[in-house]
């Protein structure tokens, strides 16, 4: 494979909202050398002032630096947009443009990524984190298009997964990761080869696989060689397989050139498997039989300790955490349980800190405990934070560091197994170094204790339980080091000694007195002083021989004395300590402002079990004494300092050859001053979280914060208003029942202002007529009891009201006070009057309606319930005799069968309507009747009953009866009319032809000898003839329509297109225009239909105006399941007194001009429309036109 160039790569990060967690996230994986440029653009608000440098540098150490205009483009650089502007490149440098003012949209991430990717091209790499919206979508094509690097956050991670999203769904994404694969990534992409190779276990033995460990051991401070050969071989062949290489060697030059790839192996080799109570037996062992002895251990103010080795992610500390505090809590004892969770991996230990795990956990703790121990969040849950406090989190190497001492149960489950056989010894026996007598040691189930076996007593064989039964006093320290070396925050080690013998101190009060005078009588001093010349006690005046620093503050000896001094001094304490003797330093010459003098000290070494202390004396010496002093001279003076450094460098050889011993004699205080670092370091790393999270919270939430106080406003406005609202009357009362709060609506029964707010609420008289009330009263009784107080009081308005006294509980579920309310129920018990009133109204109703009501059991068929009209048509005289008979037995005996059927209808689906039924009486009559019934739970005894109301329609059946007949007769009257009409047209039409072919032939051959009377009045008689004939035709053709009953689908613009061909000839003579608009299909009889358009249509032609063409105008609109059909025409009109006669058989609008016709058209339409269940009907005015509108029902 190519090889990618990394002369100068150029990242740019787009980020919106929640991209600061990602961002950190980001950098916090980016190795501090990393020569890429990274450019972060954020979506910020022109007033905003971003602290995102100060956050970022918490996790990187790569220099940040905010963008100023011409800026050239460094390598190894974070740079920053300010909020006031946007961002592009050009030449290699930066060129900062301004925002766009107004409200329109501004992307910046899509503008900068278009001027990148044209600069860099190949050498440039776009990536997208959380935000909403689609910024960066279109900058990424460009990226694409001139060859970068594409990735975008994997959306489930991002906190607002818009523009990661939204980027994936254009299809020019590479990579779609979380943050923390990203960098490795890029890495991979600008730094990848082929390689060949064979297997990996060929080139264990060789000096690779040594170099790989011993590169790890230089960048994690872990030596790994320690541990088993095959965990090592899988873990890097893992690597090896990810990376797509083939030989380790090849995997040995990737690490030289990655530097962010020891840490991934690191992280692979330290994986941990774990979970919450994991092996359940184990845990139910610890539950019920250890646990509860090792609290039974303890008496009140002990302290419990646990140390879990290899804490992994937290899930077995917290499981310890949460079996011992349950036991702590049953046994009812004060006790502090302290539990050192430890772990050489510090990611390991930072997911364990946080205490949040997914939802998964579910599976493995039982609800109680979630509840109990946990909070539930998004996604998952949270520790409590009284559950955390018991427990100290700490990054602590096993092997090498100092280990905790005085533990009641510790913990190493599967540790061992990853390690050599020689460190697991070592490892048993820092553990049963640091374990109390009766201590419990729990182990793997795949671990053993090898040499130490006779120390322990087996508790469980299978889980690996013991207890410890000798206790060991020393521990080879030669591979201890304090944890403080390792990464961990210094602290200045506190000098801290034990106390001497209480015994020994006692005995010297009286030497003391005497010791004392002695050093007042020759102004001597003497002082008590640890191995590093630390001030513990001091008599006489010392402040002749010692000075204070000008600066600071200190109580170490040596570095309050002279110069002169100082030498003396440690010559002489390495002297005493080397001979484990007195010494003497005679007439030591030394000079304090300005003057001299000459003292002696006398160093006595003394012992405190294994430490080593000194008691030092200063006398002066008087050269004016009897006895002569000679002052050594300067040569002689330099001669003995000369002699005394060359004591001290033989004595400092001596004690570095005695190093050992003596870390071994200190181990104990390093072991406590171990344990209170590593509580403060946790503490501090606590904090530093909180101060951290609060920052982000500053930075990334500013404008949050602000909404979030104005929603707050909101919300106190929204609960002042709700109470006010609410229009119920509250007191706030507390522990002493004085007024801590009250709503307006409280002034309805109290006379109370604000400054009454603190006094007795027994100072307060309630406007209520009865001194039921008893306010105070209650209130005690409910803060004694917490049970909540309630009864119905009247006021002395006539007012009801629902006095409530509760409890008010605090945050830790205490009672604090009370809170009494007053409820109106006024309109609620208006109501009931007014319930109660209507069902006396109903059951009224129910006996006196003149419909049969009756209920049944509908489990037994017993009747349970009957009106009046119901017991007096049965033939009872009351309803006790109806109540509780089976309704059977109202059924005849040839209808019992139709009772059943209908009681298993109404079982399986709880309704009937419009069943006819047949009863019979007491006295044997039978009643029609016709039931609709439904079934309803009963409210008492929750049985299922039937409510049933029964029609007596027996009159009503006669009556049916009667009708029928007639019916009949109407059906034959109706056949024999239609005969009649049928033979009276038939032979009225041939005499009525004779009569008109007679008086047409007398006009035609004898008009000539008529006279013009004659002649007039044969006319009359063939006029006449043949309207007769056309109304007789006209009203067989009426009494015809109708006969089809079928209807058919018919496409009404075909049949008005067909009717207009009809009368074609007419549309011609008369000149007329017709318009025909989208007319719809629809269901109808077909031939009465195309009648009904050819009456209208030709009427319309018909009654025309003189000399004015003829305009008809055919439409439709629908109106529901109606279709109505409107037939404009611009004709004569009608006279408004006579549209009510139009549709009359025979009846015809006198008109000046006479127009042919029977009078029966309009009738044979209206029959037509009533056949489709429609109407009809016309709007017109005399000389303008008519418009007759057909509504016709469509299916």
């Amino acid at each position: 494979m190519q090889t990618r160039s990394k002369e100068h790569v150029v990242v740019a990060i787009g980020a919106s909202a929640g991209g600061l967690e990602s961002l950190n996230s980001f950098f916090s994986h980016i190795s501090d050398e990393c020569p890429f440029t990274f450019i972060v653009i954020q979506h910020l608000s022109p007033d905003y002032k971003s602290l995102m440098d100060e956050l970022l540098a918490k996790n990187t150490n790569i220099p940040i630096r905010e963008i100023v205009n011409e800026a050239k483009i460094e390598k190894n650089r974070i740079y920053l947009i300010p909020p006031k502007n946007n961002l592009i490149v050009e030449n290699g440098y930066f060129k900062l443009l301004d925002k766009p003012t107004g409200h329109g949209l501004n992307l910046p991430i899509d503008l900068l990524f278009e001027s990148a990717a044209k600069e860099f091209k190949t050498q440039f790499t776009g990536i997208v984190l959380s935000g909403t919206g689609s910024d960066g979508s279109k900058g990424i094509q460009v990226i694409k298009k001139y060859g970068g690097l594409v990735i975008a956050q994997q959306p489930s991670q991002a906190k607002f997964d818009g523009m990661p999203q939204s980027a994936i769904n254009t299809g020019y994404v590479d990579y779609i990761l979380p943050t923390e694969e990203m960098s490795t990534e890029i890495e991979n992409y600008f730094d990848t080869e082929d390689c060949d190779g064979s297997d990996i276990y060929s080139a264990v033995e060789s000096n690779v696989f040594s170099e790989i460990i011993a590169l790890l051991r230089d960048s994690t401070d872990l030596d790994f060689q320690l541990y088993k050969k095959p965990t090592l071989i899988r873990r890097i062949n893992k690597r090896i397989s990810i990376l797509k290489l083939k030989t380790i060697e090849a995997y040995y030059e990737y690490i030289i050139n990655n530097d962010y790839e020891l840490h991934i192996l690191y992280e692979e080799i330290l994986i941990g498997v774990t979970k919450f109570f994991r092996d359940k037996e184990a845990w139910t062992i610890l539950e019920d039989t250890l646990v509860p002895q090792i609290v039974a251990s303890k008496s009140n103010s002990d302290v419990l300790k646990i140390w879990d080795v290899g804490c992994s992610t937290g899930e077995e500390t917290y499981s310890l955490a949460m079996l011992f505090i349950a036991e702590i809590e049953k046994q009812n004892k004060d006790i502090d349980l302290k539990i050192f969770a430890t772990d050489i991996s510090k990611m390991h230990i930072e997911i364990a800190s946080r205490g949040e795990y997914g939802d998964q956990i579910e599976n493995d703790i039982d609800k109680e405990r979630l509840s109990r121990f946990f909070y539930k969040i998004k996604n998952g849950y949270r520790i409590k934070e009284f559950i955390r406090s018991t427990v100290i989190f700490s990054n602590h190497n096993i092997i090498k560091d100092p280990p905790f001492k005085n533990i009641d149960l510790a913990v190493c489950r599967n540790l061992l197994i990853y390690l050599q056989s020689s460190i697991q010894q070592n490892v048993l026996h820092v553990l049963h170094y640091s374990l109390i007598e009766q201590g419990i040691l729990f182990l793997g189930s795949s671990e053993n204790l090898g040499s130490l076996l006779n120390n322990f007593e087996e508790v469980d064989r299978k889980w690996k339980f013991y207890r410890n039964i000798k206790t060991s006093k020393r521990l080879k320290t030669e591979m201890l080091r304090s944890t403080s070396d390792r990464n961990i925050t210094n602290f200045q080690q506190p000098n801290k000694r034990k106390d001497i013998d209480i015994e020994k101190i006692e005995n010297r009060d009286a030497s003391t007195i005497i010791s004392d005078a002695i050093l007042d009588q020759f102004g001597a001093a003497s002082v008590y002083i640890n191995g590093h010349y630390d001030i513990i006690e001091a008599k006489g005046e010392l402040k002749k021989y010692v000075s204070l620093p000008e600066k600071g503050f200190t109580t170490n000896l040596l570095k309050m004395l002279p110069e002169e001094l100082k030498i003396p001094l440690t010559t002489s304490v390495n002297n005493a300590r080397r001979n484990d003797s007195k010494y003497v330093y005679q007439n030591i010459l030394y000079s304090i402002d300005g003057k001299q003098y000459l003292v002696s000290l006398f160093v006595k070494p003394l012992y405190d079990d294994d430490r080593q202390e000194y008691l030092v004396t200063f006398v002066d010496v008087d050269p004016s004494e009897g006895s002569i002093i000679e002052i050594a001279t300067v040569s002689e003076s330099a001669a003995k300092r000369i002699n005394d450094l060359e004591e001290e460098l033989e004595d400092v050889k001596v004690r570095l050859k005695r190093s050992i011993e003596e870390t071994e004699t200190s181990n104990e205080e390093l072991q406590a001053t171990n344990e209170e670092l590593l509580a403060s370091n946790e503490e501090l790393q606590s904090t530093n979280e909180e101060l951290q999270s609060v920052n982000e919270e500053l930075h990334t939430v500013n404008t949050e914060n602000l909404q979030k106080m104005e929603d707050l406003a909101l919300l106190n406005a929204d609960i002042n208003n709700l109470l006010n609202s609410t229009n119920i009357g509250t007191i706030f009362l507390d522990n002493e029942l004085n007024i801590r709060k009250y709503t307006p609506s409280v002034k309805e029964h109290f006379n109370l202002l604000p400054q009454d707010i603190g006094r007795p609420v027994a100072n307060f008289i309630a406007n209520f007529n009865k001194e039921e009330d008893f306010i105070v009263k209650n209130a005690q009784r409910v803060l004694d009891t917490g049970k909540t107080f309630e009864r119905n009081v009247i006021s002395k308005s006539g007012k009801h009201f629902i006095k409530r006294i509760s409890p008010f509980l605090s945050i830790k579920n205490t009672i604090e006070g009370v809170v009494v309310s007053f409820i109106d129920v006024e309109k609620m018990y208006q109501s009931q009057l007014r319930l109660r009133r209507s069902e006396e109204k109903f059951k009224s109703f129910y006996n006196d309606d003149p419909v049969m009501h009756v209920s049944i059991n509908l489990d037994s068929g017993s009747i349970v319930e009957a009106n009046r009209l119901f017991v007096q048509k049965m033939g009872y005289k009351s309803r006790e005799e109806v109540i509780g008979l089976p309704i059977l037995d109202f059924y005849p005996d040839d209808k019992k069968l139709v009772g059943i059927k209908l009681m298993d209808e109404l079982k399986n689906n709880g309704i009937l309507r419009n069943q006819e039924v047949q009863y019979i009486t007491k006295d044997g009559v039978l009643i029609d009747a016709i039931l609709n019934t439904i079934v309803v739970k009963d409210e008492s005894s929750n049985l299922p009953i039937t409510r049933s109301t029964l029609l007596d329609v027996t009159e009503l059946k006669k009556v049916q009866s009667e009708l029928e007949i007639e019916k009949e007769n109407l059906i034959t009257a109706n056949k024999e009319l239609e005969q009649f009409v049928s033979i009276c047209s038939h032979d009225l039409q041939e005499p009525l032809g004779t009569i008109r072919f007679g008086s047409e032939l007398v006009i035609k051959k004898f008009s000539d000898n008529l006279e013009p009377k004659g002649k007039e009045y044969l006319e009359y008689i063939f006029d006449a003839a043949g309207r007769l004939s056309n109304q007789i035709r006209a009203l067989l053709e009426y009494s015809r329509i109708g006969k089809n009953r079928e209807k058919v689908s018919v496409n009404t613009k075909e049949m008005v297109e067909v009717v207009l061909y009809d009368l074609s000839r007419r549309v011609k003579e008369n000149n007329a225009k017709v318009h025909v608009g989208n007319l719809p299909k629809i269901n109808a009889y077909k031939t009465e239909l195309r009648l009904l358009f050819q009456n209208l249509i030709g009427n319309a032609l018909k009654y025309r105006k003189k000399d004015v063409d003829p305009v008809i105008k055919i439409s439709s609109y629908e109106d529901g399941e109606y279709q109505i059909f409107s037939i404009a025409d611009n004709g004569i009109g009608i006279p408004e007194e006579s549209i009510d006669s139009i549709f009359t058989i025979f009846s015809r609008v006198p008109t000046e001009d006479k127009y042919e016709g029977t009078g029966v058209g309009l009738a044979h339409c209206e029959k037509i429309v009533k056949m489709h269940e429609g109407r009809i009907w016309v709007d017109s005015q005399l000389g303008y036109g008519s418009t007759f509108y057909v509504k016709l029902k469509t299916n």
